[in-house]
């Protein structure tokens, strides 16, 4: 077994969680038979963060290239999948037992750790990237510059409207994200 293989699997261990809380809190909500239409664009978020955790244990592939590993990298290699989970338990809790309306105010109340936490995603990982040498500025960097500015109105603003629009704008601009990444690796 590798470095990597051996130091990946809490990082798989991490993001599996992350995805269990979002999967396990849709699967209570369409259980419990809650009405869900005043939430929609929360799913779109769900959505998000879902595609999110995927590309980040897809993107943390390119990890197995570190020959020496030091604690900071490791450090380093773990805060994506660690933020992930956070975002993840804020926006659809384990207690959850909301119906739409009530899952929007509370959502609206606990926005500005949410939004921070999102802010600090690509942050976390211009981190991950100066750590491996591969820090530049390209459309990479130019759509997570663009994920931290969008957290800034979702911070500020308590407007349903507002929440709304940035979850569908996430949802676009991450999956056109993905949708050019892998045009380029092809």
């Amino acid at each position: 077994m590798s470095d990597f293989e051996y130091i990946s699997v809490l990082l798989s261990i991490i993001l599996g969680l992350g995805i269990t809380q979002l999967l396990s809190g849709i699967a209570r909500l369409v259980r419990d038979g809650r009405a869900l239409a005043p939430a929609w664009w929360l799913m779109v978020m769900v959505a998000t963060l879902l595609l999110v955790h995927f590309q980040v244990w897809w993107a943390s592939f390119v990890w197995r290239y570190v020959q020496a590993w030091t604690f900071l990298g490791y450090a380093a290699f773990m805060v994506l999948p660690m933020l992930l989970y956070l975002l993840a338990y804020l926006i659809l809790p384990a207690d959850l037992m909301l119906d739409g309306k009530e899952l929007v105010r509370e959502f609206i109340e606990r926005r500005r750790p949410f939004y921070a936490i999102v802010a600090l995603v690509p942050l976390a990982s211009f981190f991950q990237q100066w750590m491996l040498g591969r820090l530049q500025f390209d459309f990479d960097a130019a759509m997570r510059l663009l994920w931290v500015l969008l957290a800034i109105p979702g911070f500020v603003s308590r407007r349903v409207a507002v929440q709304a629009t940035l979850a569908m704008t996430y949802f676009v601009v991450f999956v056109t994200y993905i949708c050019v990444l892998f045009a380029r690796m092809q």
